[in-house]
């Protein structure tokens, strides 16, 4: 009879980042701009395409602005300063795989 060794692995990665808080919530949806954010993950624009309809179907006013980052690359905290400075109210972000 042969032995055998078997180590078993957690699967699941270690975080290493300090979580921030999310952002507040807008009062109201009405004549804002959001930006939609898609990091060129398979059909998150379809999605975000998907959302704008929506929100623009229930809200007056709306306007968006498209962000993208190239597939695997991390937003950095300039990038979404700069979304800021571009007068965005708020952020919807697609992700998947």
């Amino acid at each position: 009879m042969r032995e055998f060794l078997l180590q078993v692995l957690n699967p699941v990665g270690v975080l290493r980042f300090k979580p921030i808080p999310h952002a507040p919530r807008l009062k109201d949806l009405k004549n804002k701009k959001i930006g939609l954010y898609w990091n060129h993950k398979a059909r998150g624009n379809v999605a975000l395409d998907r959302v704008k309809e929506l929100l623009s179907s229930r809200y007056e006013g709306m306007t968006f602005e498209w962000f993208e980052t190239p597939v695997s690359v991390e937003a950095s905290k300039e990038w979404f300063e700069n979304i800021k400075k571009r007068g965005v109210d708020g952020l919807v972000a697609s992700t998947g795989d």
